[in-house]
């Protein structure tokens, strides 16, 4: 038993070495806090506040992993304990502190009577969270709460007539497209009335102007892959292949955030839309919104009738290997549309050319263990394509850093900076432009 003892002491001191590993400092202001602090190797991590009244995780970014900045409290008036929580991309902490906000001047507690029957809750989804409308007649107030995978919130709100309508519109900047609110109306001891769902909506940025640069002259296909709501459709494999396939591989969903590769690749898509345009290419997409259905074949005849150079059929992967991450380039093999185009030994070199620019670009070392190149008959969406075309998978939703990562707008970026450094490579190496 005795032998036990320093074992014991080892592991109970375990959590308290991992929150030592950095130094994080707060200072608390009305309805905010600011923070400062810096890691010894995470550029990504998850800032965590909670409060009485609300969470939020936050993920950030930092190239020189000092992390600075202020977090606003929108549902923090009333002021009182919050506990700030930094961790990395793996969900372990790495810190935590607790901080008091004060009380807001222009604070007033929520009184009079806030219990009644709740009729006709309905949510509109909006770009920026969800508009809300209900009746609750007969009262001064009730309460109202939401929450998400990233944020939640209890607040009070208030009739805008004499009828007991309440109706409102909610930013919750917290909370990734496509990811689901549940809301729910209840009575000033907190007694839950009646509930709702709905989701975040997804809006398309508006593409830059067109641009003279590198690769002017260069039309690229963007294939975001998936539909919010698709289904499947028996093909032929491709052009002088035999079988056909209902491709039933499905779509990845994030192991940590939840979110699903429909949504994740199309804001991608986007960056790498904006990027391509700012570099000269034109760029045609094969959708811009969740709410449409192509064909792998649809897909691959938008890029030819629209005279594409390339396609890039973006997606994201999956595995029961909660720890394999990595980026994977697909292309095809032994369709007769492949064949028209590169023999193989080019196509793998165009394949590893575009893997290792988006490597880089995310920071990746240049081996197997983080990506490598396939060539087969296995994707409709490669066969059928009549230009250069690779499937790249941008990285595993199943692995939890991989997953973290994909969500955020500047991970995204770098993805859509290092394939417009694949194209650009490509481009070279076809005689599609001329070196700089």
């Amino acid at each position: 038993m005795r032998k036990l003892i320093p074992m014991l002491l080892v592991f109970l001191c375990l959590p308290i070495l991992a929150l030592a590993d950095i130094s994080l400092t707060l200072e608390a202001e009305e309805q905010a806090f600011t923070y400062d602090f810096t890691t010894e190797k995470d550029d990504f991590v998850v800032l965590v506040y909670e409060g009485k009244n609300e969470m939020g995780r936050i993920t950030l970014y930092s190239e020189d992993l000092h992390f600075s900045g202020r977090v606003e409290l929108p549902y923090g008036a009333a002021g009182g304990k919050y506990t700030i929580s930094v961790e990395n991309t793996n969900q372990s902490r790495l810190v935590r502190k607790t901080i008091t906000i004060p009380q807001a001047a222009d604070y007033v507690a929520p009184a009079g009577r806030a219990n009644a029957t709740v009729k006709t809750l309905t949510l509109e989804e909006t770009p920026t969270g969800f508009k809300y409308s209900f009746t609750a007649k007969d009262t001064d107030y009730m309460l109202l709460y939401y929450r998400s995978k990233t944020e939640n919130a209890t607040f009070p709100v208030y009739p805008v007539n004499d009828e007991g309508l309440y109706e409102g519109e909610i930013v919750a900047p917290l909370t990734y497209a496509r990811t689901q609110f549940t809301v729910q109306v209840k009575n000033g001891k907190g007694s839950t009335k009646t509930e709702a769902i709905c989701r975040k909506a997804y809006q398309a940025p508006e593409a830059p102007e067109p641009q003279e640069g590198r690769l002017s002259g260069v039309i690229v296909c963007i294939d975001p892959g998936h539909q919010e709501n698709g289904r499947f459709v028996t093909e032929p494999i491709g052009p002088g292949l035999s079988g056909k396939t209902s491709g039933k591989g499905g779509m990845a969903q994030g192991k940590v955030t939840l979110r699903k590769e429909d949504i994740v690749v199309l804001e991608t898509g986007m960056l790498l839309r904006d990027e391509l345009i700012r570099q000269g290419a034109t760029v045609v997409m094969t959708r811009e919104v969740q709410d449409i259905f192509h064909t792998n074949i649809e897909r691959c005849e938008i890029a030819a009738e629209a005279g594409a150079h390339i396609m890039l059929r973006l997606h994201c992967n999956n595995s029961s290997n909660t720890s394999k991450k990595g980026i994977q380039i697909y292309g095809p093999l032994n369709s007769d549309y492949a064949r028209a185009v590169a023999e193989p030994e080019e196509y793998r070199l165009m394949g590893e050319t575009l893997l290792n620019a988006m490597k880089t670009a995310v920071g990746y070392d240049l081996k197997d263990a983080t990506g490598i190149v396939r060539l087969n008959d296995t994707y409709v969406g490669n066969n059928w394509a009549q230009m250069v075309c690779f499937l790249v998978e941008m990285g595993y939703m199943s692995n939890k850093q991989e997953d973290i990562r994909l969500a955020t707008p500047e991970y995204q970026q770098m993805l859509a900076e290092g394939m417009a450094d694949g194209v650009y490579e490509i481009a070279l190496l076809r005689g599609w432009v001329e070196a700089e």
